[in-house]
């Protein structure tokens, strides 16, 4: 009886196995999507019957055709391309911002850095100071920043009794409510040019919706004279900021968004359709083949949202079920250009302005 009930699971198993649809199975499904979706465009019924197959000459020459015409195309997205980077270089802006640099008074004594720096009162241990920026209207969440530097001192730095050893730094962020320190980066101070690279700390900050950045810089030296002999104790934070880049910078994302590294979350798919293999290389002259992008995969909360509309639409989907989701939906296009013969048996070029997926968004 036990080995009665072992086979039939195994065969519903297997049977199981078999309604499965398989990955070949999948990619002819798309490609038949595809070829219908071409013919609809085209506005022909069916692939032209072909009576009289072009000649060696016409064939290259509407390759030559074809190509000239892709080359216009790139060149034009190459035109925008340019425009929209120098847009954004015009956009770009420098803030220069004076954050509260407090000195850490509580560090107890007994504490000493791995080198046993002695502060001038005596107590061991790193040098600590507590910085804060609070955000400003000028910082909203559509900056994207380019670079943050704080200037600490005005002139070099000046040591008493220093060693020629440059004195380093550890920034930590501070996170929740107890200041929880988290190693952001450590770096040796440059004494003819006193400054910490603060970009990443200050990019995830602005991006956020923290109205307080709180940082903890410590130093291997007593830096304490330097500082209030330089602009009464106060540093000052130099940020590059731009508006979010347009539709290139997304484009440039999108192409690099391919789902192989997304687990599951909407991105980028390919699919190549050669019109050899399809059967349409009697009447597409060019191109042979091409890559059709289209968008795959879930919304999470937030997730490449392509508008606040959409932020909101995810949201009340958490809240209730009942609320639909956001979907994967494309981004951007790029055009492209077919070379085939069309019902009448005449070679003709068409565009297609929206064919080529560049990126994935949630809407």
């Amino acid at each position: 009886m036990r080995a009665a009930l072992t086979c039939l699971q195994l065969l519903l198993l297997l049977s199981a196995a078999d309604s499965r649809p398989h990955a070949w199975d999948q990619d002819r499904f798309q490609l038949e999507a595809v070829k219908k979706e071409i013919l609809e465009r085209l506005g022909m019924p069916a692939p032209p019957v072909v009576r009289r197959r072009l000649d060696r000459e016409s064939i290259q020459r509407a390759q030559r055709l074809y190509r000239q015409q892709a080359a216009e195309l790139a060149g034009n997205r190459s035109r925008e391309r340019e425009e929209e980077e120098e847009a954004a270089s015009r956009s770009r802006r420098l803030h220069r911002l004076t954050p509260t640099l407090s000195s850490w008074l509580d560090i107890p004594e007994g504490r000493q850095d791995s080198e046993g720096h002695r502060d001038a009162q005596g107590h061991r241990g790193p040098y600590r100071y507590h910085l804060l920026l609070s955000r400003t209207a000028d910082f909203h969440r559509q900056l994207r920043v380019v670079q943050a530097e704080l200037k600490l001192l005005e002139q070099p730095l000046s040591l008493p009794g220093a060693s020629s050893v440059p004195p380093r730094v550890t920034v930590y962020t501070l996170r929740g409510a107890e200041g929880t320190p988290r190693l952001l980066h450590s770096q040796e101070l440059d004494r003819d040019s006193p400054s910490l690279d603060l970009t990443g700390a200050i990019q995830p900050w602005v991006a956020g919706p923290e109205a307080t950045l709180r940082l903890e810089l410590d130093f291997t030296a007593d830096v304490s004279a330097a500082l209030v002999t330089s602009r009464g104790g106060t540093p000052v934070l130099e940020v590059e900021t731009q508006e979010n880049p347009a539709r290139a910078a997304r484009r440039a994302r999108g192409l690099e968004e391919e789902c192989g590294k997304s687990d599951g979350k909407c991105c980028l798919k390919s699919l190549k359709v050669s019109f050899h293999d399809i059967g349409w290389s009697d009447w597409v002259i060019a191109p042979n083949s091409y890559y059709m992008r289209f968008c795959e995969g879930s919304c999470p909360h937030n997730y490449k949202p392509a508008s606040m509309h959409a932020q909101i639409k995810s949201r009340v989907h958490s809240l209730s079920r009942a609320a639909p989701a956001p979907c994967c939906v494309p981004a951007g296009y790029d055009p492209m250009v077919l070379m085939h013969l069309d019902s009448e048996g005449r070679l003709v070029s068409s565009l297609f302005e929206d064919m080529l997926v560049t990126g994935c968004h949630c809407a």
